[in-house]
């Protein structure tokens, strides 16, 4: 990866932060504003009450010396004296924000190289397990009993390499997984269910594709559409029970304010997500409440938040149309291919 890309990659983190700082200030500001604005409302009706006449007339009457101030005067100087304490709020605010995200910019940039090194490090494990998946097929040859799993597996050994690849183009920057050509979400979405077939048939689910026959063009490219399904998918499978059924759906739809989407659906027949708020399980490292399969991975909470990140990233969203008793129903919406 050269320089500038890495170069690019700080910048976003540091632009972001930057914002997070610049917003924390002006909310400070906000606040010295109100009460600065406050401040003047009573000094202006103090000044109007002292100006009544009956106040001039009983401080004429008094023998000992007198201060006069003009009431323009010093409506001026306090709201000169308020702008400047909303100005100075504001300043300090910045900086004591910039000063306490700081150590998050530090984790950003932390978990960045992380990420990108054990990337780049898993590149030649795969090259060197492909090369020798070739070297079977070729010493078996196509008629032999084992030709069809080399081949799963070679198909398996790039589409990993495709998500590492996936993976450094997230730490390049946060922009869209651009495509030359449209990625077909009803055909990926097939393939995905094709592949994890072994696993569902291993746990005794019904792992089951309702795709339509059409292609679903989405204007994404495809190994950041894969990892979606795979993780939706196999979230599904984790919480499902033995016996139970996890459906990927694609389809098109009218959303109200982007015109038609390509939606993809993963339900399951599991116990539902507890909890009162259903949709923090698209943050980092929260699982919710409800508890896995014993035959399940261990979970650390990250595969969901990746799916809300490559949809939202790509102009799509996450949603949980439904849970509950009877199951969870994960729908995510992605633009569809503008065609040329």
């Amino acid at each position: 990866m050269s320089w500038g890309k890495q170069r690019r990659a700080r910048n976003s983190d540091e632009v972001a932060l930057r914002r997070a700082a610049l917003r924390v200030g002006m909310q400070i500001a906000g606040a010295v504003a109100v009460v600065v604005v406050l401040l003047l409302a009573g000094a202006a009706v103090f000044l109007w009450a002292k100006s009544q006449p009956a106040e001039v007339l009983s401080h004429l009457q008094r023998s000992e010396p007198q201060v006069v101030l003009d009431t323009v005067d010093v409506l001026g100087i306090l709201v000169v004296g308020g702008i400047a304490g909303i100005v100075l709020g504001g300043i300090v605010g910045v900086l004591s924000a910039r000063r306490a995200v700081r150590p998050l910019g530090e984790a950003l940039a932390l978990q960045r190289r992380f990420v990108q090194d054990a990337s780049h490090e898993l590149r030649t494990p795969l090259a060197v397990l492909d090369t020798r998946i070739q070297l079977a097929q070729k010493r078996l040859g196509p008629d032999s009993e084992a030709a069809p799993v080399l081949a799963q597996l070679r198909s398996d050994s790039a589409s990993l390499a495709a998500v590492i690849e996936d993976l450094l183009h997230g730490i390049a920057g946060s922009g869209p997984d651009l495509t030359e050509s449209p990625t077909d979400l009803a055909e990926l979405a097939r393939a995905v269910v094709a592949d994890l077939g072994v696993m569902a048939v291993d746990r005794r689910i019904v792992l089951a594709a309702e795709t339509p026959a059409e292609p679903v063009p989405v204007a994404v490219a495809a190994p950041a559409v894969r990892r979606v399904v795979v993780a939706l998918a196999d979230n599904a499978l984790k919480y499902t029970p033995e016996g139970g059924r996890v459906t990927v759906g694609v389809r098109t739809a009218a959303t109200p304010g982007r015109g038609t989407t390509a939606l993809l659906t993963v339900a399951d027949t599991g116990p539902g997500i507890s909890g009162p708020s259903p949709e923090r399980v698209f943050e980092r490292f929260s699982r919710g409440g409800t508890t896995a399969r014993l035959d399940a991975r261990r979970s650390y909470g990250i595969g969901l938040a990746l799916v809300r990140e490559i949809a939202v990233r790509n102009g799509g969203s996450v949603r949980i149309a439904e849970t509950g008793a009877g199951g969870t129903t994960m729908e995510v919406a992605l633009p569809l291919a503008v065609s040329k």
